[in-house]
């Protein structure tokens, strides 16, 4: 599996992740992270965070929303 494939797959389940967390579709989740940048931040930082735990992980996409840096 190459870089894109994994960077794909992780962003995947952090999308399913956090839904399941939030109670929220998939596909609102993912129509969320597209709108806010959390898709672009998860691909840059895909490679630090997918050696993480979950909560970590969903703590992570909740921080950058707060942090002033989403769309």
């Amino acid at each position: 599996m190459d870089e894109f494939e994994q960077t794909a797959q992780f962003i995947s389940w952090c999308i399913e992740e956090y839904a399941f967390e939030k109670k929220v579709s998939a596909k609102e989740t993912a129509n969320f992270f597209n709108e806010k940048g959390v898709l672009d931040f998860l691909q840059n930082h895909w490679e630090i965070l997918h050696s993480q735990g979950k909560n970590y992980i969903l703590g992570s996409i909740d921080d950058f929303l707060k942090s002033g840096e989403a769309k």
